[in-house]
């Protein structure tokens, strides 16, 4: 009996006692060289890995051989090849829900030579899937840089970080990691007015918290008044529960796009 149909049949035999089948992938090291797959035609794609220790790590892709005529998915699966983030443009990464790519798609989501997602500290084995959805056959380059601290996370790139960041006065940051949750304490003096202003966030809100109560839930563009030395201001990505982006303008971002950006503007009397 040939290799390939003993091979068939022993995937046929895992899949039917249901366990996990996870395919190995071409291995990406952090802040090494870039890899390149075979050609890919039409939805065909090629699997990479890395592995995400102490550091963030961002993963970017992109199209070789077709220009600006290219057009990818890269997805992002656990080491239980569970899928944790997609996307089809560098403007932003998602949640796996195949309907939002699609929406963000009928939206016209800018396309970028670049795909990239990043992957928050400790997240061990990842899968990188990159898929290439142009009509004309292309090879497509993968790469794995560290991600720089952010300056006003205590704990370096941890997604959710339990000690509050003081301000006083407006201050800005950035949701780089799908469920990450920004904790701020207002160290300045009130009643004082704040201002979330999500940026290029795809949708970003706010609570404002005293006591263990909310006082406020903010939109975009939307203000509360009494804002108190003390107060806890939570900041995390809205709408679909599961959106993210990328960092530019802010000191020790260097994702090329402000698309995560937020700003909690700050009046007194």
């Amino acid at each position: 009996m040939k290799k390939w149909l003993i091979s068939a049949l022993l995937l046929g035999l895992l899949a039917a006692c249901n366990i996990n089948i996870v395919l190995p992938g071409s291995r990406l090291t952090v802040d090494g060289g870039e890899l390149t797959s075979a050609a890919l035609d039409t939805k065909q794609s090629a699997r990479f890995e890395v592995y995400v220790g102490a550091s963030g790590v961002r993963v970017d892709a992109k199209d070789l051989d077709n220009g600006t005529a290219g057009s990818l998915l890269l997805r992002v699966y656990d080491a239980n090849n569970v899928l944790y983030a997609q996307t089809i443009s560098h403007r932003y990464f998602i949640a796996p829900q195949p309907e939002i790519v699609d929406e963000a798609a009928a939206q016209g989501i800018a396309v970028t030579p670049v795909y990239s997602v990043n992957i928050p500290t400790g997240s061990g084995l990842m899968y990188i899937e990159v898929t290439n959805l142009a009509a004309a056959p292309t090879r497509v380059g993968v790469k794995a840089v560290s991600r720089s601290p952010l300056p006003y996370k205590n704990a370096g790139d941890d997604l959710f970080n339990p000690t509050p960041v003081d301000f006083s006065a407006t201050t800005s940051g950035a949701l780089v990691y799908l469920g990450q949750i920004d904790i701020w304490r207002y160290t300045g003096s009130g009643p004082a007015t704040i201002e979330l202003d999500g940026g290029d966030t795809v949708h970003v809100g706010a609570r404002v918290v005293r006591g263990g109560s909310i006082l406020a839930n903010l939109e975009t563009g939307e203000y509360y008044q009494g804002l108190q030395n003390g107060d806890l201001v939570y900041v995390q990505s809205q709408g679909n529960g599961a959106t993210a982006g990328f960092c530019a303008s802010l000191s020790g971002c260097n994702d090329g796009t402000g698309s995560g950006e937020y700003t909690l503007t700050v009046t007194t009397p």
